[in-house]
């Protein structure tokens, strides 16, 4: 009895240990002249477990001979809201050290790896080479996502066919996002967010709202089977991530411009709100990468 009692105390603690942290990420690459050098941004929140300090590694699916891509840690960055002490005020947010270093909900650090110059043989087929990033699991503040410490993420990117490239010669670099986003704010004030969407390569770049995916649990890339998406909450849906006037009469729900990646909203719905935007990059009209960036958004 005592046994069982220790090891049901072992695996609570170790759940615990496996949630609240993931806050959402992105995948990119570019184009060097030994090949495809791949970054992995990872947000997290620093109340939860700690990040791998040393590598991680990225799927990449529908290659023929390539199915890992190991990303090498180069950098972590507090970007927890700053902001001037007043007497009298909690203290400003900060991720600590380590983890559960973080001193409140909106202590956020950025965590970077990189790859070292990946060649792709081959063409893209027509689903694309796509690459991806799991963990386990979603941050437990979560309010649009049913029950999120019960699912992870995955997070996304894909490398289409460019017509008239030649095959495995590294010719494109992804759509970025320039601005880091920005992840805390108070009730009832105006969000307005533009996370500068752009390619170096000039292709047209166009943005859109998705759905969250839990992380891939087999084998095969098969959404929605593997990974499927992870359900919202009643009022919230992919096109409708933050609180409506259904919620508040007062709050205005969020809005993307397609054509230059402004997010803009306001609500005095208190929560934290998971938001998914993907790139995508045109030339001459054809699809040719897509990447996304998912992100919680916390009004406090």
């Amino acid at each position: 009895m005592i046994r069982v009692f220790l090891l049901a105390i072992v695996t609570a603690l170790c759940f615990k240990a496996n949630a609240t942290h993931v806050m959402g990420g992105e995948i990119t690459w570019k184009c060097t002249g030994n090949g495809y050098v791949f970054q992995l941004v990872f947000y997290r929140d620093c109340n939860g477990v700690d990040v791998n300090p040393i590598s991680e590694n990225l799927k990449i699916w529908n290659h023929p001979s390539l199915s890992t891509i190991p990303v090498q840690f180069v950098s972590r960055t507090d970007i927890s809201p700053t902001c001037s002490a007043v007497a009298g005020s909690p203290p400003p947010l900060s991720c600590g050290s380590g983890a559960n270093g973080g001193n409140g909900v909106g202590a956020i650090e950025k965590i970077i790896y990189e790859s070292n110059p990946v060649t792709l043989s081959g063409v893209p087929p027509a689903q694309g080479w796509i690459i991806t990033y799991s963990n386990f699991s979603r941050n437990g503040a979560i309010t649009n996502l049913v029950n999120p410490t019960n699912y992870g993420v995955t997070i996304r990117a894909t490398m289409y066919a460019i017509p008239g490239a030649t095959a495995g010669v590294c010719t494109d670099n992804s759509p970025r996002f320039l601005q880091d986003p920005y992840l805390v704010l108070c009730a009832g004030e105006n969000y307005e967010y533009n996370m500068h969407p752009s390619d170096e390569d000039l292709d047209s770049v166009v943005t859109i709202l998705a759905a969250p995916m839990d992380r891939i649990e087999g084998a095969t890339y098969n959404p929605p089977v593997d990974p499927d998406f992870v359900p919202y909450e009643a009022g919230f849906s992919a096109g409708n991530p933050t609180p409506d006037a259904t919620f508040n009469a007062a709050n205005i729900p969020l809005t993307l411009d397609s054509q230059n990646g402004h997010l803009s909203f306001r609500s005095f719905t208190i929560g934290g709100f998971v938001v998914k935007v993907i790139a995508q990059s045109y030339r001459n009209g054809v699809l040719i990468a897509e990447v996304e960036r998912e992100m919680q958004l916390i009004v406090t």
